[in-house]
């Protein structure tokens, strides 16, 4: 007992010395360098959006957004991000709380936020948020189910106003301040705004694919300005504007009589991206029946989309939902699997340059950085 307390008597006295001879950290701060052109961005729905070297397979940064985010648009030009986040005051529920979250792109910390109406729609589409042309304002979609359209604008930090768009979803930017919509009629809606972010003029497009029939996936991507949208059954379609007409191309398939004998059709999520350098289509595909445009794919097909044909396919050794091809002169195709993990491909070679392993929580969908 007296060694004891001899004990307890000495760590008294050493501890508050040991306490004293330690000096005060200053917390430090990382400072991400500038991104090229093969970083991308792995958004973890729920768990932030994770940026990567595709050439290196390296993280180079995380963005804590919240649980409620659907994307992330980068603005390279200010060096910020934008997110649109929903927050609640008991983190499940409570008191709502919606905002377009502007981060710094050095630190990925937070600098500014704009509150916007509590009404964004909160699935992982990248075309849920959109920089539109003219650099000034930012778009975010919104459904109660009712659908709409949030403008803010960045430099200000304000919120422009909102637009209703009902029957029609995402957000495709187009021409110097206008965004293209598809509607559930079948048709392409065009928003275009004045200098203030206020709508200026609508315009409806004829009907172009059957919803019962035939309707177009909700992934659209961007391609020689305009947007590139594929149909269930493989129809492509190219959409493009001048001034306030929307032009839309005539449909090609690809999918040939031989690939519908073998029930081979596109699915997925983010199932389809286009390098534009090339001009190339990367897209998912599988073998199922009617209603399986949702299943992930096996093989990725690669299309000419100038000569409107199939040059290479790619058989996956785990099925996918999501992939992505970067912009660089020497592109990068990025697989996201279902069991989480990411598979950076040589995209012209068609080769597996790496695997990373162990990513973070997964599944991701992917965009440019």
């Amino acid at each position: 007992m007296r060694a004891i307390a001899l004990l307890a008597l000495y760590l008294t006295f050493l501890i508050p010395l040991a306490n004293a001879q330690l000096a005060p950290q200053a917390p430090t701060v990382e400072i991400m360098d500038d991104p090229s052109e093969n970083w991308f961005i792995a958004m973890s729905w729920g768990h932030g959006a994770y940026i990567y070297d595709a050439t290196t397979g390296e993280m180079q940064g995380l963005l804590s957004t919240s649980r409620q985010t659907p994307a992330v648009q980068p603005n390279p030009a200010r060096k910020e991000f934008y997110a649109a986040e929903s927050y609640y005051s008991r983190e499940t529920h409570g008191d709502r709380t919606d905002l377009l979250t502007i981060y710094d792109f050095e630190n990925l910390s937070p600098i500014a936020e704009v509150e916007i109406p509590n009404k964004i729609a909160i699935l992982p589409f990248r075309t849920y948020i959109q920089l539109l042309s003219d650099g000034r304002h930012v778009g975010i979609f919104n459904m109660t189910p009712a659908a709409s359209v949030s403008i803010v604008d960045i430099v200000d930090r304000s919120l422009a106003g909102e637009i209703s768009t009902p029957g029609c979803a995402l957000i495709m930017a187009v021409g110097n301040n206008d965004f293209l919509m598809i509607c559930g009629d079948g048709t392409m809606q065009l928003v275009q705004l004045d200098d203030e972010g206020s709508e200026s003029n609508r315009e409806r497009s004829r009907k172009f694919f059957s919803v019962e029939d035939d309707p177009v996936f909700d992934h659209p991507v961007p391609f020689n300005g305009g947007w590139l949208l594929v149909s269930h059954l493989g129809d492509v379609f190219h959409v493009t504007v001048d001034r306030n007409t929307i032009h839309i191309s005539d449909a090609w398939s690809m999918i040939s009589e031989e690939d519908a004998e073998e029930n081979w059709r596109p699915g997925g999520f983010q199932l389809k991206s286009v390098h534009e350098g090339t001009g190339l289509l990367y897209i998912l595909v599988h073998q199922g029946g009617e209603y399986t445009h949702q299943d992930p794919g096996t093989e990725v097909w690669v299309f000419n989309l100038a000569a409107q044909r199939r040059i290479a396919r790619i058989e996956l050794e785990v099925e996918t939902s999501n992939i992505m091809v970067t912009q660089e002169f020497e592109p990068k195709l990025i697989v996201s699997d279902d069991e989480g993990g990411l598979h950076i491909y040589d995209a012209l070679k068609l080769s597996l340059d790496r695997t990373i392993n162990d990513p973070g929580p997964g599944p991701f969908s992917m965009q440019d950085l």
